[in-house]
Order: structure tokens, then C-alpha cells, then sequence
């Protein structure tokens, strides 16, 4: 299977959601577990908004006012759920992996950890006692923590960290710059045997103060990608003009339908290869901002930034 993880920072707008989905589909995630949706009723969440088919299945915790809030949403053609387990800080879903031929038990757990101390070490002690319960199992654990109790939780259920590739760091805070590691994976023995080339990197944040989190342990080909039309194209300074001179320029033979059809991929081609010399120059463009960004999160890990910064 292969997870993502993020912090996404509230998933109400319609850019977050599309974030998502965009890279569900990047990293050909079967498995989304999303924290701080800050969202009260999870029933707002444009569940469909973060997913690429119609092939999925969800449960969520509501978050408290406009603090936490967890979602997880699942590829049901690779994984079927039997049970959840909610709690306001973490989500287990129990199901079965159809990637394997007898049917593999996992729990997949969503985390997002309290504040006080206290608090913490519950929601260890309760996450200990129900893995306890289900040694048997495959445990893969998305969660954002740190300190001395977490590390004895890590220790005491017997789970593995992964060494995370990517960006050094997966947080900044947004009121002094101070950058950390706080988001991470654990998996338990079972699961490095069913999955051991697995392996995560942490990414550019974007539009959270999180770095997305993919957990990746199998590729999948789905074949050629199929041509498709984006309305935004219609907006593109000479598009009208390249669909008009590729449609009056073609010259062909053959029955009308076979005629047509070789006219209509003669047109596909043309446009495809207007978007790619397209894509190359937006590409450029959004390589130069981020490269921006990176000198400046770079400049953060020695020094205090400055307000223009």
C-alpha cells in the first residue's frame, strides 16, 4: 500500500481539498490519513474533492471547534475496512489489504496528539493496550509527536521510525519561523515483513505549515495517461488560433468516419504539444518562487529571518 499523510491546517477550502487529491494522485496513494481538519461536522468535508475515483471509502473524527479533526480515506479496492476505533486524538481503521493473497489484517491508525503532557501519555496508553490486543497484525501509525513519553511508546509497542528522506524538517512554525521534525511514521515488525521496501520522504509544505508525509511501498501502472481538456485552456492567449489553423491544415484520405478520426488526433497532437512547450514555461516560473522559498526556510535553519523575509 501506499500512505500519505498531512497536516493539512483546516481542509474546508476548495484549494486544500484540490491539494489533496493532487498529490493522492502524485504519489498513487491507496491510503490518505489528513490532521486538523478543522472542521466541527466532518460531513462539510468535500470528501470527493480529495480523491481521483469513485472507489473510496472514509471515516473521520470531528474536530473540537477549530482545533483538530481527523479524516482517513481509503482505496476500497485495496483495502476493506471491518472496524474504527475514534477517539478525539487518534482513528484506527481494521480492515483487510486485497493486495496480498490471504488477504493481510491491518491497523492503520491516524494520529494528531494532545497538547498537555497528560493527555499524551493516555493516548499512548490507550494506543499501547490496543495494539496489545491485535499483536497478530500489521500496524502502520501517522503521527505527529515527540518527546521522552512518545519515545517510551515507541519502544514499548515494539514499532520501527522510518529514516525520512526529502526535507530535513517537516514543520515551521508560523509566529517565529523555528523549524522541526514532528511528523513520522511507525510500523510494527509485521508489516516491514509484508512491505520491506518500504520507505518516506517529507516534501515541500506548500500550502500548510506541514510537510506532506508519503509512505510508499509499491508502484502502480496504470498505463498511458488518457488525453484530456481543461477548460482553462479556452483562456490560453492563442489556443482559438492553434485549433483553428490545426483543423484547416490537415489533409488527409480514407471513409469519412477513419478520415475524421485521424483529423481529431492530428488536433490532439498539436495541442499537446502546445501544452507541453506551455507546461515547460509554467514550470520555470513555479521552480524559480520555490527555489525563493527554499533559500529563505534554509536561511531559517541558522539564523532568525528578517520581517521582509
Amino acid at each position: 500500500m501506499n500512505f500519505l499523510s498531512l497536516n493539512v491546517r483546516g481542509v474546508g477550502e476548495v484549494a486544500k481539498t484540490s491539494w489533496v487529491r493532487r498529490l493522492k494522485m502524485k504519489h498513487k496513494a491507496t491510503f490518505v490519513g489528513l490532521q486538523e481538519t478543522q472542521l466541527s461536522t466532518s460531513s462539510s468535508i468535500d470528501v470527493n474533492g480529495c480523491w481521483d475515483s469513485n472507489e473510496f471509502d472514509y471515516a473521520s473524527v470531528d474536530a473540537s471547534g477549530r482545533s483538530g479533526g481527523l479524516i482517513s480515506i481509503w482505496d476500497t479496492s485495496v483495502f476493506q475496512r471491518f472496524d474504527v476505533i475514534k477517539n478525539r486524538h487518534y482513528l484506527v481503521v481494521c480492515g483487510k489489504y486485497k493486495g496480498s493473497p490471504e488477504n493481510v489484517i491491518l491497523n492503520i491508525v491516524n494520529i494528531y496528539g494532545p497538547q498537555s503532557i497528560s493527555d499524551k501519555k493516555k493516548v499512548w496508553l490507550e494506543l499501547l493496550n490496543i495494539k496489545m490486543r491485535n499483536l497478530d497484525r500489521g500496524w502502520c501509525l501517522e503521527t505527529l509527536s515527540s518527546a521522552s513519553d512518545f519515545n517510551r511508546f515507541i519502544h514499548d509497542a515494539n514499532l520501527k521510525d522510518y529514516n525520512m528522506g526529502g526535507e530535513r524538517f517537516t514543520y515551521m512554525s508560523r509566529v517565529d519561523a523555528k523549524l522541526s521534525k514532528l511528523d513520522r511514521f511507525l510500523t510494527c515488525p509485521n508489516y516491514l515483513q509484508m512491505f520491506p521496501l518500504s520507505y518516506v520522504t517529507a516534501h515541500p509544505r506548500e500550502l500548510s505549515d506541514h510537510s506532506p508525509i508519503p509512505h510508499l511501498s509499491s508502484e502502480a501502472d496504470f498505463g498511458p495517461i488518457p488525453f484530456k481538456f481543461f477548460n482553462s485552456w479556452l483562456y490560453k492567449e492563442g489556443f482559438d488560433q492553434l485549433v483553428s489553423d490545426a483543423w484547416n491544415c490537415f489533409r488527409g484520405f480514407g471513409t469519412p468516419d477513419a478520415y475524421l478520426a485521424t483529423k481529431f488526433r492530428f488536433l490532439k497532437d498539436k495541442i499537446k504539444k502546445w501544452r507541453n512547450e506551455g507546461d515547460q514555461k509554467d514550470r520555470q516560473e513555479v521552480n524559480v518562487a520555490r527555489d525563493v522559498v527554499k533559500q529563505i526556510e534554509k536561511a531559517a535553519e541558522s539564523r532568525s529571518l528578517s520581517s521582509d523575509e
